[in-house]
């Protein structure tokens, strides 16, 4: 397996590395319905109707509306991919889930910003959001 996965990048870099677990897509996609809609067939093999099929998580690099932006989708959405993610076995999720909430890591209090890049939407013209 690759090196533990520590945040987004090294989670896709995973994903990836396992066969049929990711795919990508240039076509461009409107973000206002038509994106998971394309993802509910790819991801799910259609509507909510069971059984659904386990598809693999997306990456649609071109966003209508949002150049440059990317959008990663059905990341967690099956039992397999998210153990795949955490170096377990799905059946051991539960346990896992457990231990975690038994054990929680604490904050780290620190007085430098943030090493983070922030979208800010101020509500100066909630309409261009809807």
């Amino acid at each position: 397996m690759t090196d533990k996965v520590r945040d987004l990048r090294s989670a896709l870099r995973r994903l990836e590395s396992m066969p049929g677990q990711l795919i990508t897509t240039k076509v461009e996609v409107d973000p206002m319905a038509e994106l998971a809609g394309v993802y509910r067939h790819v991801g799910a093999g259609g509507t909510v109707m069971r059984p659904t099929k386990e598809g693999p998580a997306m990456i649609f690099e071109n966003v209508k509306g949002h150049p440059g932006a990317k959008v990663a989708i059905g990341l967690l959405a099956s039992r397999k991919r998210v153990a795949a993610l955490l170096d377990t076995q799905p059946e051991d999720l539960g346990k896992l889930l457990c231990r975690c909430a038994e054990n929680p890591v604490q904050p780290v209090v620190t007085d430098k910003k943030p090493l983070c890049q922030e979208v800010v939407h101020l509500a100066e013209d909630p309409e261009k959001w809807l």
